[in-house]
């Protein structure tokens, strides 16, 4: 019962941040979808950047496991 009040309460707050850009955006939902796609792809990039530079520890000269025992 709970897990379901929980997946209502979410759906409900999903459905009001997509009233919020909407709205921002004059009700053209199309321009909502252009918005959220360019900041989709904006931030694929950004991940992609951060995947590709060495963390701290490397450029210390650290080695790191990549599991843990």
């Amino acid at each position: 019962m709970r897990a379901h009040l929980a997946g209502k309460l979410a759906e409900e707050a999903l459905r009001g941040e997509v009233d919020a850009v909407v709205a921002f955006h004059d009700g053209d939902v199309r321009a909502a979808i252009t918005t959220l796609l360019l900041d989709c792809r904006h931030l694929r990039l950004q991940l992609a950047l951060a995947e590709r530079a060495p963390s701290r520890g490397a450029t210390c000269g650290l080695l790191l496991a990549s599991r843990r025992t």
